[in-house]
């Protein structure tokens, strides 16, 4: 039975319903949604249900295996992630965050666009191919994990334990595609076209602490100051030396497709980098966008010392939330923050993601073919830019087991969608076949261009 839009939203109006909240802890998380999900999926997906082998990982994360009866291909991943952030305050929202209410023709709720309609897309391109009766010459893995929001140890990580048990049965894939960019109308840019945005990296990761201890006391008696003064004055070495700007292989490839639809002055700069270094250096300076792609960031976003105002703090610490660019290390950036704050202060890291490698643009290879798939779909004149993403995704624990990792949802997107993890996130109801039909017109495009 062919599918109807209003079909498409009245299922993911479900997806919205279920307060998936993850936190940092397991045994904090509430599941019962997430089981309860689950039992909606289950019923609403048979044939992924019935013709997959479907697996729980962790305590909430799931997996399937759609296996060929001929595989000649080597494999493919389809993922995203069930959690979602706390919603905040609900009487923020113009409507409760998770009724999926329908308004202004836009679906709204927590979890819209980060990133239930990535699995919904998904799922739903996977139902209509077996529907279609599709047969694949490759395996196809779809995962789903349930903490990807928070900074949950490796022990829970669902998307951590998930890689971990294909390698161990000795998994390697092609490509995966994860949440990550979308393709846009290049009108909006002054572009007759659309623009593809392809996330081939994500920078790395990390939390360092600065820390101060002393004997504390009275604040009517502070003496040369507060453990906490010690710690600002840390905190003013951070922040006036961030690190120098740089290209990465990368950047460069991103930077060049832009210029492709951008007007002068950006496109003479973008064009040619190295050439227009200063003026490239003044526009990142006052575009935040640019500025994360050309080096490392380091954000002071969390600061604590005493607990009452006349009560100095035998304690004080400060965290700095760093996004590593290709090219710096955990230990090196550690390194870098120690040579700029002052000897007294401890300063240690809290975790440990170095950023991952970056795949090759290969127009002959997994890449081409995802270009041949969005030129398809919208045109000749789509640009595809290969770019680095800022942000952090489960993608990054699978590199040891895949060849390419695409951070890219294939949704088509515009102005009226509203933003990840804000109040009032929203998608508009006639995005969702975008999504679905960019994932079954890839499963179906890597079945024959590689036979």
């Amino acid at each position: 039975m062919k599918e109807t839009h209003a079909d498409y939203v009245r299922r993911f109006q479900e997806f919205i319903k279920f307060p998936t909240i993850s936190t940092t802890n397991d045994e904090a998380t509430d599941f019962a949604p997430f089981s309860q999900f689950h039992e909606y999926l289950e019923k609403n997906y048979p044939l992924v249900h019935s013709y997959t082998q479907k697996e729980n990982i962790g305590n909430a994360s799931l997996l399937f295996h759609w296996k060929s009866s001929h595989p000649t291909l080597p494999p493919v991943l389809l993922m995203g992630h069930q959690d979602v952030t706390s919603a905040g305050d609900p009487a923020l929202w113009h409507y409760p965050p998770f009724s999926a209410e329908i308004a202004d023709d836009c679906i709204w709720g927590r979890g819209t666009t980060d990133c239930k309609h990535i699995m919904f897309a998904e799922l739903e391109a996977v139902e209509a191919l077996l529907s279609e009766g599709f047969s694949p010459a490759y395996d196809i893995y779809l995962s789903y994990g349930h903490n990807e929001e928070v900074g949950a140890d490796n022990a829970h990580k669902g998307a951590v334990l998930t890689a971990a048990e294909l390698a161990r049965r000795g998994v390697h894939l092609e490509c995966l595609l994860d949440e990550g960019g979308m393709v846009t109308a290049g009108k909006e840019k002054g572009y007759d076209g659309y623009i593809a945005n392809i996330s081939l990296a994500e920078k790395g990761f990390n939390n360092y602490k600065l820390y101060y201890e002393c004997s504390g006391g009275h604040s009517s008696t502070p003496g040369q100051g507060s453990a906490l003064g010690k710690i600002a004055r840390g905190i003013i070495g951070v922040e006036d030396n961030p690190f120098p700007y740089r290209l990465t292989p990368l950047t460069r490839k991103q930077l060049s497709a832009m210029s492709l639809y951008v007007s002068e002055p950006e496109k003479s700069i973008f064009a040619s980098p190295e050439k227009h270094w200063n003026e490239l250096k003044k526009l990142a300076e006052s575009d935040k966008k640019l500025d994360a792609i050309l080096h490392t960031t380091m954000a002071v976003t969390m600061a604590s010392g005493s607990q009452q105002a006349n009560v100095l703090p035998s304690q004080a610490e400060a965290v700095i939330n760093c996004r590593l660019l290709q090219g710096d290390t955990v230990e090196s950036v550690l390194s870098y923050i120690r040579s700029h704050i002052p000897a007294n202060l401890t300063v240690r890291s809290m975790y440990d993601a170095d950023p991952v490698p970056v795949p090759d643009v290969d127009e002959n290879g997994t890449y081409g073919l995802l270009s041949s798939v969005l030129k398809d779909m919208y045109g000749k004149q789509t640009i595809l830019v290969p770019s680095l993403m800022t942000g952090g995704t489960d993608a990054r624990f699978y590199a040891d087991i895949c060849d390419n990792l695409f951070r890219f949802g294939g949704f088509l997107r515009d102005n009226r969608w509203g933003q990840a993890h804000e109040i009032n996130e929203k998608i508009p109801c006639d995005a969702l076949p975008s999504g679905i039909n960019f994932f079954k017109t890839f499963l179906k495009k890597y079945n024959i261009k590689n036979q």
